[in-house]
């Protein structure tokens, strides 16, 4: 409970009481309401006054964002970059030049929205539509020169979808959220394709795709940019290249995002920026900037101080390889705490598997129901899971983030590492925690 709720608080407290808080994915509603609101709208798309670039995929979108969000600040234009979900505080959702927005700007545009809503209340817009929509709004009233959207999920039924863009750049095709997008890769991948445009650029990051993702742009005419055929990447000790038809980039620096996939990720990116060249060309020295600058929290994000504290918000199986590539790759440790926790629908014994080299003692965490919006698994079925993979698993279940981190912190020697993932949730209980730990140890000694 927030003990003085600011205005937007309080709206925000309002909008999860009255709307509904789980997945419903469909345009119509959200359509319904957008067309009673001021925006620009040709042939049932929002057109904003900015390029857009709408950026979808399993996983790797917000590290794509951040770097296309970077790379372009970096040269001096101006940009808005809506994500999903937030970690600590809503307004991460939206930034304006990579700072966060005033309060009012918020409360002005859920007042929009809610006027226009109230016009077709039997159109019953979820949390993140009502949010996108507002989004959306501010996005077109700030005019950036860039206006960059992720994608929630999928990207056919998804709220951002109602937006025209300029470009659009679709990173991974992996299995997620099943029960809404499908059980297969050729599945996923037509709901996700969904974010290509007729005429306009689609940068295609997968390196194995399946063949809808082709198939639909031939059919739509969307002019795809595909790695391996049309750009190129390579990685040459502590630099990295990158070409296309038209441009090399040579002696690139390696980006400050952790991981070797962060190379993909940003390879796609430079394929987007220069896909609008012609409008907003990128100088080398600014590019090189961009990617030893760009931060992006919850992606193997190493906290300062011991022991060694990751967050990482890796909650499918791909994401889950990515993160236990990530930490063989930060070093060795006598001992490696995993505190995790899940939402109920993702696929809790493929991340066990990918993970299980990597982790010597299991602290499984339940997930607050508000917080996780009814979703959150609890830690004894996790448990279940856990020991069908790892019989001799040491495994320990807590109420809660907060406690099983606690706890891993009370028993980790300064050597050790503690490792904090499997959803957003997760990783936002627990870093306010971890900062406070870490200065509290450095107070100590």
């Amino acid at each position: 409970m927030i003990d003085n709720p600011s205005e937007l608080d309080k709206w925000l407290t309002k909008l999860l009481d009255a709307h509904p808080k789980q997945i419903a994915l469909g345009l119509r509603r959200v359509r319904s309401v957008a067309e009673r609101m001021c925006f620009k709208i040709v042939d049932k798309q929002i057109r904003l006054n900015s390029k857009v670039i709408i950026v979808g995929g399993t996983n790797g979108k917000g590290s794509v964002c951040a770097f296309l969000e970077n790379i372009l600040l970096s040269e001096g234009y101006t940009t808005s970059l809506y994500t999903s979900p937030h970690i600590l505080t809503f307004k991460e959702r939206l930034r304006s030049n990579g700072e966060l927005l005033d309060d009012s700007v918020w409360i002005e545009a859920f007042s929009a929205v809610e006027a226009a809503k109230i016009v077709v209340p039997e159109k019953k817009l979820t949390f993140f539509e009502f949010s996108t929509l507002a989004a959306i709004l501010i996005s077109d009233k700030l005019k950036p020169d860039v206006a960059i959207f992720e994608i929630g999920l999928g990207g056919r039924l998804d709220a951002v979808n109602l937006l025209d863009s300029d470009c659009s750049v679709l990173t991974s095709i992996d299995l997620d959220h099943e029960n809404f997008l499908g059980n297969t890769r050729e599945k996923i991948a037509w709901e996700k394709v969904h974010i290509a445009r007729p005429g306009k650029p689609i940068v295609l990051a997968e390196e194995n795709p399946p063949e809808i993702l082709h198939s639909f742009c031939e059919k739509i005419g969307a002019k795809q940019i595909r790695v391996n055929r049309d750009y190129y990447y390579r990685q040459l000790g502590n630099q990295w290249s990158w070409h296309s038809r038209e441009i090399t980039r040579h002696a690139l620096t390696i980006p400050s995002l952790r991981g070797k996939h962060q190379l993909r990720n940003a390879s796609a990116a430079l394929a987007c920026v220069e896909s609008l060249s012609e409008e907003f060309p990128i100088s080398q020295g600014s590019m090189r900037k961009a990617l030893i600058s760009v931060h992006l929290p919850g992606r193997l994000q190493v906290l300062a101080g011991q022991p060694t504290i990751v967050l990482d918000v890796a909650h499918n199986a791909s994401a889950g390889r990515v993160l236990s590539s990530g930490l063989g790759e930060i070093g060795f440790y006598p001992l490696t705490v995993g505190v995790v926790g899940l939402l109920d629908d993702k696929d809790s014994l493929a991340i066990f598997e990918a993970l299980k080299s990597k982790i010597d003692k299991w602290f499984l965490v339940s997930l607050d129901p508000q917080r996780s919006m009814n979703r959150g698994r609890c830690a004894d079925s996790l448990k279940t899971t856990l020991i069908e993979l790892i019989p001799e698993a040491d495994v320990h279940c807590f109420d809660g983030p907060e406690e099983g981190f606690t706890e891993a912190c009370r028993i980790c020697n300064k050597e050790d590492r503690i490792v904090v993932c499997g959803s957003f949730v997760t990783v936002s209980a627990v870093w306010p925690l971890a900062e406070k730990f870490l200065k509290g140890t450095e107070k100590r000694e």
